[in-house]
């Protein structure tokens, strides 16, 4: 069977599950996790996702982190499913909610089959955060799934050369955004004061349905402005037309959560519309400006948005036959600890090393050189609700038989927790050594240097990952 043809079996989801916590004195906090996961076995998975809170009053509340499920089939559309997710973050209550951070959830559920169009579950979940935190909470849920395929295979074999194949995967692209935020007057912060205009650093995510409309997620935090510690992920689709040339017009709708730094996203829940044109410079690499509206369903927020985004598009949008050759990728599960490097790097437990939780991704562009990104929450170190967004460039030499030095710089957007981040925009150096245990596994110890650009933190860095090596194809 050909590598890309239509009938290859599924081996994904992508995943919503809803769900609404009790917290302390009775209070209500709805959360939708979004999330992607891989099939291992028939019965076993497992992938990333972000649980984020859309209902109440916590808007802001986010968790990063990986999830493991288990399914017992009892009939054919019928089967017993159970799980656990283990995560950091917080949001909108702080230290004194989510305590270090650390949330541990497990469920148990009924699902049902309906083939192509996904499957429908519900069942009961347990929702903790272990390290000081106030939230143990047993509730309903309900989730959805939706089976994807994909091109990626497990390895590396550097020696793989350019090949035809039958049927082209379909476009995705990578970019980075920088979005202005216009607030409108009437909105205020969480104390009743003036909401000021503030600038987002992240990236987004697309594929393409179809030569015209496609899908995308988009994840950002503050990077500029006094807001210092806003996060928001947007999911949502889009319609893309020609117009001359190179140049393309465009425009999408989103749905999403956000919070933090002080803005009053009521419950969390939010609605984005964007319109702009797209110039590609190359086959593969645009750009974009777009003009848009962001608004809260509830609390005060809203903006009128003006984005940058410069990125890079992979696959074809159609079905031709052409020659593809292998793209080198990797999926690093991260730990980082922070250690006091500056009296102030804390607004409180200033004695306290941070320890964080989260995920990199690297794309290889050269046979040493990688463009990352990284995100990142608190788990331990009375930091609840700190997160960090970063992206950057590496170098990856092998050395001696399985060993390689590693080295990276990335900036990005960083805050909440009481580490004291200025506006939100932070520099990040590291360096280290791996060991490539097999073509798909390698470890790596790194040591490095996170601080603020216009704050007093500084920390001194240690990080250990485990990171899954694998491939796609880009049109040669």
């Amino acid at each position: 069977m050909p590598l890309y043809a239509e009938s290859s079996p599924k081996n994904g989801e992508l995943t919503v599950n809803y769900e609404e916590l009790t917290l302390p004195a009775g209070e209500r906090m709805g959360m939708v996790e979004l999330g992607v996961l891989h099939d291992f076995t028939e019965n076993v998975s497992g992938g990333i996702g972000s649980w984020m809170a859309v209902k109440g009053e916590r808007g802001g509340f986010i968790t990063l982190g990986v999830d493991g499920v288990f399914r017992y089939p009892l009939t054919q559309q019928l089967a017993l499913v159970s799980g656990i997710y283990v995560g950091a973050g917080g949001g909108r209550g702080g230290y004194t909610l989510s305590g270090g951070g650390l949330m541990l959830r497990t469920h148990a559920a009924l699902a049902y089959n309906f083939g192509e169009l996904g499957t429908l579950g519900a069942g009961i979940s347990s929702v903790d955060f272990p390290n000081g935190g106030n939230i143990h909470s047993t509730q309903p849920f309900f989730s959805y799934r939706l089976p994807f395929s994909s091109s990626l295979e497990s390895g590396w074999d550097r020696h793989e050369q350019a090949s035809p194949k039958s049927s082209a995967p379909k476009a995705h692209s990578l970019a980075l955004v920088t979005r202005h935020l216009r607030v409108s007057p009437s909105a205020t912060n969480d104390a009743g004061g003036v909401q000021g205009d503030f600038t987002l650093l992240g990236v987004e995510w697309r594929t393409q349905l179809n030569r015209a409309w496609y899908a995308k997620l988009e994840t950002e935090g503050a990077a500029g402005g006094s807001s210092a510690g806003y996060m928001q992920i947007l999911a949502g689709g889009g319609y893309r037309t020609p117009l001359m040339g190179n140049l393309f017009a465009n425009a999408d709708l989103s749905l999403g959560a956000g919070g933090g730094g002080g803005v009053d996203s009521g419950g969390g829940l939010l609605f984005d519309a964007a319109a702009g044109v797209e110039y590609f410079l190359t086959r593969h690499l645009f750009a974009n400006l777009s003009a848009g509206y962001l608004a809260a369903s509830t609390g005060s927020f809203e903006a009128n948005t003006l984005a940058f985004k410069l990125g890079y598009k992979t696959g074809v949008e159609s079905d031709e036959r052409v020659s593809f050759k292998p793209a080198y990728l990797r999926v690093r599960a991260v730990n980082q600890s922070y250690s006091q490097a500056s009296n102030q790097w804390r607004s409180h437990h200033a004695d306290q090393s941070v320890n964080t939780l989260g995920l990199q991704i690297d794309y290889l562009y050269s046979d040493e050189w990688y463009a990352t990104g990284q995100g990142l929450a608190a788990y331990q170190g009375s930091a609840g609700a700190y997160m960090t967004g970063l992206v950057g460039t590496g170098i990856r030499k092998a050395i001696n038989g399985n060993f390689y030095l590693n080295a990276e710089a990335l900036a990005g957007a960083a805050g909440g927790g009481g580490l004291a981040m200025g506006s939100g925009l932070v520099w990040q150096g590291n360096a280290g050594v791996g060991y490539e245990i097999n073509p798909s596994l390698s470890a790596l110890v790194t040591a490095g240097r996170l601080e603020a650009l216009n704050g007093n933190f500084k920390a001194n860095v240690l990080g250990l990952s485990v990171a899954w090596q694998f491939k796609s194809y880009l049109k040669h």
